[in-house]
């Protein structure tokens, strides 16, 4: 069987998530929830928000934690952490329109709360440590502020509820994703470049990755050939790949020289379009967007960043209980 990648959405990830920043085109993507109000929190002046390299250190932040700014071309995953993250990677978070909260210094009990909140809003909120604050909790977006003594939720929800979405790249929603991990991954049919229909019970049988991107997205390159090593060392054909590129301004050449170039021959690709919009059923919001099912099309992990060890450990793990 043929693998199959689907290759959809955004800008560069690197290790987390890419972001629609650069793209050459505006894709299908569904779009986020707007603001729920007038931002409230004190107003930080915009800085500007230029791309740097991964792992350049930016030193001209203007409040503490940065609420805009230069920064590094990915953002992170909304969830809760108990550790630090660097300063360059989240303020890529707030300018997708999301709501960085960082604490020091709070009992376990506040801890558990914000990770609560993270848990409620898994597409707009990101939790983390940060020693350097000069409060217990500071909630960011997007050019504004609000530092807390002790945990307010109320004060918590209103931030998040008024500031989401009030940027330069509104991605972030307050809704539930519908695709989760333990569903079925939504039903569909693409055409991949050579014609032939490629349908979810095609990639039955066996492990698959469904797999958004660009053939742009030079992150998304990097993990491509990084699972094609990966699928060489496993015997080949161990789990199937479906890449579908959402980037319609794309030629089906510039898909079949990105699979020479960073995939497999069988690895098999197609374009999204506005009839089958996988990436809008799929709630794709970021570039490297990878899903990987079981062999009967259950999602067992949702990922958007460089596929690293730590991907590649887990895709063995799956293709060893479904071989």
């Amino acid at each position: 069987m043929k693998k199959l990648i689907v290759i959809g959405i955004v800008v560069i990830v690197a290790i987390t998530g890419f972001s629609f920043i650069n793209s050459k085109t505006e894709p299908n993507v569904q779009k986020s929830d707007s603001s729920g109000g007038s931002p409230i929190g004190q107003e930080i002046p915009i800085l500007g928000r230029d791309h740097m390299p991964e792992g350049t250190k930016v030193t001209n932040y203007n409040s503490n934690p940065p609420t805009s700014g230069n920064h590094w071309p990915r953002a992170a995953d909304w969830a809760f952490y108990s550790v630090t993250l660097p300063d360059e990677l989240l303020v890529h978070n707030l300018e997708h329109g999301g709501i960085w909260i960082s604490y020091k210094d709070i009992d376990s009990e506040a801890k558990s709360k914000l990770e609560n909140i993270a848990r409620i809003y898994p597409q707009a909120v990101i939790v983390t440590s940060r020693p350097q604050n000069d409060s217990k909790i500071v909630l960011a977006s997007w050019g504004r502020l609000d530092k807390l003594d002790s945990l307010d939720e109320q004060r918590i929800e209103r931030f998040i509820k008024a500031n989401i979405n009030n940027s330069p790249e509104p991605q972030a929603s307050l809704e539930q994703p519908k695709i989760r991990v333990g569903e079925m991954f939504p039903d569909f049919k693409v055409a991949e470049v050579d014609g032939a229909s490629i349908t979810r019970d095609v990639l039955k049988g066996k492990a698959a990755i469904i797999w958004f991107t660009t053939s742009w997205c030079v992150p998304c390159q990097i993990g491509a050939r990084e699972v094609s090593k990966l699928d060489s060392e496993l015997g080949g054909n161990a789990f199937n790949v479906l890449v579908i590129f959402v980037d319609l301004s794309e030629k089906d050449s510039d898909l079949i020289d990105w699979r020479q170039k960073f995939a497999n021959e069988d690895w098999m690709i197609a374009f999204d379009n506005d009839l089958t919009n996988l990436a809008k059923k799929a709630e794709i919001r970021f570039l490297d967007s990878k899903f990987l099912l079981d062999k009967n099309g259950v999602i067992k992990n949702i990922d958007f960043k460089q596929a690293d060890e730590n991907y590649l450990n887990t895709i063995k793990q799956i293709v060893k209980e479904n071989t």
